[in-house]
């Protein structure tokens, strides 16, 4: 189903649009009636009219609403090719430039609750980056900056971090860890509304910067908006500053004049008036729609400090699981064969869960009105997003309302296994990540889930397959090819991931 339930939550997004530039296409709008109606709890309105008319002005509703409908989805060391694109290109090249009188800039827009730009701060110390460097971190939002500033976050925002580096940079207090202060002092934070025009200058911070991260973010907003602020991201930058989008993002080649840089990890964007004569490779011009850019091709160099190879797995796999695990007794479901894609069956699957996943798949031979992909796609990055924020009963709850809807989306079926294990369920967390391979033998990521689950729950031989599966998995698998909830993750991580936790658990590597 898509569209709003009642005209009134219609008239709230017209004025969220007029004073953020938000916009809520109509697979958005039940996720945004959602966030909608959470605000008026929170806020204790019953009327969503009124809710419209505590918008236009700025304060405190505003703030609410605004956290509620953008979905902040983030966590450490997200998107680790981008981040390999920093360490290898960008900050070797900038190296040079910059000096005790000359800090290195970088502006994180749209944080959120501070996960990226204080990932940029910890990648920066691990690099050893010899000058001084000043981090901005802004957001639309008072309530995400302030949780920012905290620097207290739950293990989700920390799924796929190593242990060595959460005991590097966190400090464990109670059901949360707590960021290094030095860390936290690393970042300044303020408000910037990305539709305002306070943008770029000195006052806001916001002018010089070496590095402008926007990654997606722009996806919330129609394409004039996007050349609104694509135009103002640039124009913050230094003449050789770089500004990085995310995958979802729309490009900007034919919304502005810019030049697009093509790197292994996609597309960055540089100024169009940059001195001639600097580039990092080859550049091309190229005329769209009428705006001329330019297009230039860069590989890495070395990284300036090697990366410990465990830090590099899935950003989507849970942390903290140990590097030895105990052995279990192999049980009947050990031994069953391969089937005929050449994937072992998952192991030990309770009755209940395999006919939960049949009925699944005899609903969807016979049809569903529920399976609408930008529906499901809706869905699941707002689970995500509450995740992020901390609120992990909201988003398994959510996640188990979106299940009924979508009951054969392995993603889902994965999310949820991941919520279980965050929360210490891991016998359930084993069922939920069954279901997802269930439903699709090739999903790597559900296999390597299910292995992590297995291996928490000490049942060792079932772990070992389910890794073992997630290998046969990427056999045939390019270093190009997108792997489904891997959010980036390039494929020779994701095998080095199933490899060494096959060879903690004494099973090897084979595929």
């Amino acid at each position: 189903m898509t569209g709003w339930t009642d005209p009134a939550f219609a008239r709230v997004a017209d004025v969220v649009q007029l004073v953020s530039g938000l916009v809520f296409p109509p697979n958005r709008q039940p996720s945004a009636e959602a966030g909608m109606r959470r605000a008026m709890a929170s806020l204790r309105i019953e009327d969503p009219d009124r809710l419209g008319q505590a918008v236009r002005e700025a304060g405190d509703a505003r703030d609410v609403v605004l956290a509620e409908l953008t979905v902040g989805e983030t966590y450490f060391f997200r998107e680790e090719a981008q981040l390999g694109l920093l360490r290898s290109v960008v900050l070797p090249q900038l190296s040079s430039r910059c000096g005790a009188d000359r800090p290195l800039r970088i502006w994180s827009a749209g944080c959120a609750t501070g996960e990226e730009p204080y990932t940029i701060a910890i990648l920066l110390r691990e690099e050893r980056w010899p000058h001084p460097a000043r981090i901005l971190g802004t957001d639309v939002s008072q309530p995400r900056l302030a949780a920012a500033r905290r620097g207290r976050y739950t293990r989700w925002s920390l799924r796929g971090v190593s242990d060595a580096r959460v005991a590097r940079w966190f400090a464990p207090r109670a059901a949360q860890v707590e960021l290094d202060p030095a860390i936290r002092g690393a970042v300044d934070f303020r408000i910037v509304n990305l539709m305002g025009s306070d943008y770029p200058s000195a006052a806001t911070g916001t002018s010089g910067q070496d590095v402008v991260l926007c990654r997606n973010v722009l996806i919330y907003f129609d394409m004039p908006a996007v050349a609104q602020i694509a135009t103002r991201l640039l124009a913050a930058l230094a003449p050789e500053g770089w500004l990085l989008l995310g995958a979802s993002d729309p490009p900007l080649a034919d919304l502005v004049p810019c030049e697009v840089v093509m790197t292994p990890s996609g597309m960055a964007y540089r100024r169009a008036d940059r001195p001639a004569g600097t580039g990092t490779g080859r550049r091309a011009a190229h005329h769209g729609s009428g705006r001329a850019w330019h297009r230039t091709d860069v590989a890495p160099r070395e990284p300036m400090l090697a990366t410990d190879e465990l830090q590099s797995i899935s950003p989507s796999l849970p942390p903290s699981l140990p590097q030895v695990l105990p052995e279990s007794r192999p049980t009947a479901a050990d031994a069953l064969p391969v089937d005929a894609h050449g994937i072992e069956p998952v192991a030990t699957a309770q009755a209940d869960d395999l006919s939960v996943a049949r009925e699944d798949r005899e609903a969807s031979r016979r049809g569903s009105a529920t399976d609408d992909p930008q529906l499901l796609a809706s869905v699941t990055l707002m689970v995500r997003s509450l995740a992020d924020q901390g609120r992990l009963r909201e988003a398994d709850e959510q996640c188990m309302r979106a299940l009924d809807q979508h009951r054969m989306s392995p993603e889902l079926h994965y999310l949820h296994a991941m919520l279980l294990g965050a929360a210490g369920q891991w016998g359930e967390a084993a069922n939920a990540a069954r279901r997802a391979v269930y439903l699709d033998r090739s999903f790597v990521m559900g296999h390597l889930q299910l292995g992590d689950a297995l291996a928490r729950l000490d049942r060792g031989s079932g772990a070992r397959r389910a890794f073992e599966n997630a290998l046969r998995a990427l056999a045939d698998r390019n270093e190009s090819d997108a792997i489904p909830a891997a959010d980036g993750v390039p494929v020779s991580h994701l095998r080095r991931h199933a490899e060494l936790r096959l060879r903690a658990l004494g099973g090897g590597t084979r595929p």
